[in-house]
């Protein structure tokens, strides 16, 4: 191969517990270790009790991971002793030692690649290899985690992996072909479109359009409201024709997020060194996310004023309700006093004296109320409320209306009334015209529901509809239903359609194909094959559940009979034990500065803090105390310049850390180094809760913030009058896993799936729980794909006991009441 500078896909540890020999303990010995009648009758071909030892190891540590070793049986003497007393205990240990030689290792691992069907590495297979590296880096760009999803490739093609060098060398050279294949593309851009591009990294009275279009929605004041609906106008036209370019390339959803992250974390100078095709590329797949980052953020602060609207509405119509009652009260006796005047009133007085003698007792203004209420009639508060919504016609003209027009909204359904509604107040706004030029009447196309006809004008004469109350009836019609998931932004990331997610109809034909591409052997099965197993598994379930409750097999289980005849179950609970914390008590006080040194020391977690510069730095590796020193001072959210004033670091030094080595991916790779070590030692299996299951909880903790972000919201539930952010944590054994910041308002149950595929860790997660926060239809689906059960904890279980359904009829009924 030609001279390449090689690329690093692992770290030291990983390549080493990739490529290291097995060590077993005694319950991996009797796995491996253990004989078919197919392996005991390949091991019949060898007749000396050394080289079928030496058989018996190496087809043990095939098993185990699919890779052949170079090794002596003095190194492994506790599998050897293993081996010797489960099959030759009459052989002398003592003689057993050495290797075998290269012809009998050779001859013995082609025995075993016969019995499993497995090919032995060849160069011949090196441009096989390449070209799949070359289709993975289009869905994953990064080095690891494409070479993970290789890995998975050996696996399914039965190919043994070759030398860490010879995956170097291969993925340098797909890295090469894949950088060149994209700039050959990105170079046919046209010159305006380029231009445009360009500008965004450029310099302009002192700051890049790039850096004013990537600060984030702060808050939902109009400023800020405003800023973002000017960021989605001034990308738009770039976003259009990404939406087309884009896709030509071939790239994954993923692919283009992680391009986009580059333009997001590279400061404008560093990317104006790269060359253009790049800049070009990560440019326009920053444009094509960011601008749908835009739209969610503008769909929330659409959903965020209409509602604060229609809440003050309602207490406006509340204190109005009030006031009105109060007022009846209050004006009983005048209307007593009338009633006793007016029948012995004086027939001389004049029709002004009548009225003025009659006002005095009873104000004019109070008439047709009172009389309202002796017929019957109770106060209207949907007229108070609209009354609010008209005062409130400034409010939603300033937020509401900018974002309405900017956003690119669709109904499930063709043809739909609110698809028209929004249709034309859309072309209304859109031409430049005002609220004023806006005549509602049935020669739009459209007509207003008649019981609202009354609450839609000002006055009951009035001939036409006022615009600002068909303006904000047409606002929470759509707030409503961008609520209930039927209208959707295919141009935003949390608000488009699911068929937006889904793969093209065409793919599907071709199923099959992929799914041996890239090892996904269960996808061309699932919808047919699985959807029966999983119907069969919760017939066998009905059987199975209720045998046990009537032969009296199940304690947790409790049935009572009432006098009518009638049975009623409940659910027996274990009695909480009393904790014991006498060994934590004795435990010494250390500060957690020293815990996290400690740590850090003793499990290298420091390696997986990268430098964000891969070449033409200085430092490439950071001060351990001074990324201690950052990551409390983030911690416990006082920054690095109080740090600085309490502790003997530099302010200079520890910006510098802060910038160059902690991320959100750098933090990552730390919290996995330290959870493959959590992992790795024996106390771990001890917290499982299932035998040979681990049982990881997805749920979210609120925390209060003082920064203010568009994902910080009040709660005043769980922070009282606060603000703050949840913290959605996937656990396992104790172990977080997977983390991530989503706002009080989101639900959790949509990035269940997500925290779960995107887990990176050792520790292999089969069954997951999470409250009711973290129910989900699709859940069940999409975690069933990846062989994750999901077993939500269910709050009410009698509720959810009547809701429980069967594939086929019952034969039997239970008799049971809830």
């Amino acid at each position: 191969m030609e001279n390449i500078e090689r690329i690093q896909l692992l770290s030291s540890a990983e390549v080493e517990e990739l490529y290291a020999r097995p060590d077993f303990n005694t319950h991996e010995q009797s796995l491996y270790f253990s004989l078919n009648t197919a392996e005991r009758a390949a091991l019949g071909q060898f007749r000396n009790t050394r080289t079928r030892i030496y058989f018996i190891l190496q087809l043990g540590y095939f098993k185990a991971k699919q890779q052949f070793f170079n090794f002596s049986l003095d190194e492994v003497s506790s599998d050897v002793q293993y081996i010797v007393a489960n099959y030759h205990n009459n052989a002398d240990i003592a003689q057993i030692t050495g290797s075998l030689s290269r012809e009998y290792a050779r001859k013995q691992r082609q025995a075993i690649l016969a019995l499993f069907g497995y090919r032995n590495w060849s160069p011949q297979y090196t441009a096989e290899i390449e070209s799949h590296i070359s289709l993975l880096l289009r869905y994953y760009p990064k080095g690891h985690s494409a070479f993970r999803q290789l890995l998975a490739y050996f696996d399914h093609q039965q190919l043994i992996i070759p030398s860490y060098r010879t995956f170097q060398d291969m993925f340098s050279h797909a890295f090469a072909a894949e950088e060149q294949r994209l700039s050959n593309a990105i170079s046919s851009i046209p010159l305006p479109i380029s231009g445009q591009l360009m500008a965004l990294v450029h310099r302009h009275d002192g700051i890049t359009a790039l850096n004013i279009i990537r600060a984030d929605q702060k808050d939902f004041q109009y400023t800020a409201v405003k800023a973002e609906v000017d960021k989605a106008q001034r990308i738009e036209e770039l976003y259009e024709f990404a939406k087309v370019f884009i896709p030509s390339l071939g790239l994954a959803k993923n692919a283009i997020r992680y391009y986009a992250d580059v333009a997001e974390q590279y400061a404008a100078s560093r990317l104006r060194r790269l060359s253009k095709p790049q800049q070009w590329l990560y440019a326009l797949c920053f444009v094509y996310h960011r601008y749908q980052q835009i739209m969610d953020n503008l769909i929330v602060s659409f959903c965020y004023h209409t509602r604060a609207i229609m809440d003050a509405g309602k207490t406006y119509a509340s204190m109005a309700h009030m006031e009105h009652s109060s007022q009846v009260v209050t004006d009983f006796p005048k209307l007593a006093k009338f009633l006793k005047w007016f029948p012995n009133r004086n027939p001389d007085l004049s029709q002004d004296e009548l009225n003025e003698a009659a006002y005095s007792m009873l104000p004019k203004e109070q008439f047709s109320a009172m009389a309202e209420f002796l017929e019957g009639k109770s106060f209207d508060k949907k007229a108070a409320l609209w009354e609010y919504y008209g005062k409130s016609s400034r409010i939603f003209s300033l937020y509401l209306r900018p974002i309405f027009t900017t956003v690119k909204l669709e109904y499930y359904k063709d043809n739909s009334y609110i698809g028209e509604l929004i249709k034309v107040l859309k072309a209304h706004y859109v031409s430049g015209k005002g609220p004023s030029d806006l005549k509602i009447c049935d020669d739009l196309g459209f007509t207003v529901p008649k019981n609202m006809n009354p609450y839609l004008k000002r006055e009951p004469n009035d001939a036409h509809i006022d615009p600002y109350l068909f303006e904000f009836f047409v606002y929470q019609k759509v707030y409503h239903e961008i609520d209930r998931g039927r209208l959707y932004c295919n141009d935003s990331v949390s608000y488009c359609d699911i068929d937006a997610d889904l793969v093209d109809d065409a793919l599907v034909d071709d199923v099959e194909q992929i799914a041996a591409e890239f090892g996904y052997s269960k996808i061309p099965i699932y919808c047919d094959q699985r959807l029966d197993e999983a119907l069969q598994e919760l017939n066998d379930a009905w059987e199975r559940t209720t045998h046990n409750i009537r032969e009296n097999n199940n304690p947790g289980f409790s049935i009572r009979e009432t006098k009518t005849g009638q049975q009623y179950w409940s659910l027996l609970y274990d009695s909480v034990e009393k904790l014991d914390d006498a060994f934590f008590k004795n435990l010494p006080k250390v500060d957690i500065a020293n815990i996290v040194m400690f740590i850090g020391d003793r499990i290298g977690m420091w390696s997986g803090f990268t430098h964000m510069k891969d070449r033409y730095t200085k430092r490439k590796k950071p001060l351990p105390l001074a990324i201690n020193a950052c990551l409390l001072s983030e911690a416990f959210g006082f920054g690095a310049l109080k740090m600085a004033d309490m502790s003997d670091h530099e302010i200079s030094q520890l910006r510098a850390m802060r910038e160059d080595f902690v991320r959100v991916d750098t933090l990552c790779v730390a919290n996995e180094i330290v959870s493959n070590h959590i992992h790795s030692l024996p106390i771990f299996n001890q917290w499982n809760l299932m035998d040979d299951k681990i049982l990881a909880d997805a749920d979210g903790q609120k925390f209060a913030t003082t920064d203010s972000t568009i994902q910080s919201r009040y709660s005043r539930k769980h922070l009282g009058k606060g603000r703050g952010i949840s913290l959605y944590t996937l656990l396992a054994n104790y172990v977080a896993v997977n983390a991530k910041n989503i706002g009080l308002n989101e639900y959790e149950g949509h990035s269940l799936y997500d925290m779960i595929y995107n887990n990176k860790t050792d520790i292999d997660i089969h069954m997951v729980t999470g409250d009711n926060h973290s129910l989900n239809k699709l859940n069940f689906v999409t975690l069933d794909s990846i062989d994750v059960d999901y077993v939500p904890s269910i709050k009410k279980v009698r509720d959810a006991a009547d809701d429980i359904y069967t594939a086929k009829p019952l034969d039997y009924d239970t008799g049971m009441g809830s």
